[in-house]
């Protein structure tokens, strides 16, 4: 079904937004660490670069997350058995997200180590 319009676009990507904040554990999870991160950046103060940096991250982590929940639904759309193909289908879309997640870990672990003492090498 085509969207008629610009508001009915975005009212279909915040239902979509929603659904996920509302039913999806892992969403729930990044969207938890996402305001926690915010709150540390600016208590202590992060650069504007920085905090770019970081919100790029959490971004394409957040949205591969939201990719691999539609790519999910959908083969369980297709086929709501087991199914060796699917499972293939659905490792493929959780490893992409695995990748990103892991390199924005390894990202956010260099940068905050600026900021926070504890994390400093010396």
């Amino acid at each position: 079904m085509k969207n008629r319009n610009l508001k009915e676009s975005f009212s279909k990507a915040i239902d979509g937004f929603v659904f996920g904040v509302k039913y999806e554990r892992n969403i729930k999870i990044q969207i938890s660490i996402t305001v926690l991160l915010i709150l540390i950046m600016l208590y202590f103060h992060f650069s504007l670069n920085d905090i770019l940096i970081v919100l790029l991250w959490i971004g394409l982590v957040i949205s591969a997350e939201y990719m691999n929940t539609a790519i999910e639904k959908a083969m369980d759309f297709i086929n709501n058995s087991y199914s060796p193909q699917i499972k293939i289908v659905k490792d493929l879309s959780a490893s992409a997200v695995f990748i990103l997640a892991l390199l924005a870990f390894v990202s956010g672990i260099l940068i905050f180590m600026k900021y926070i003492k504890i994390f400093r090498l010396q």
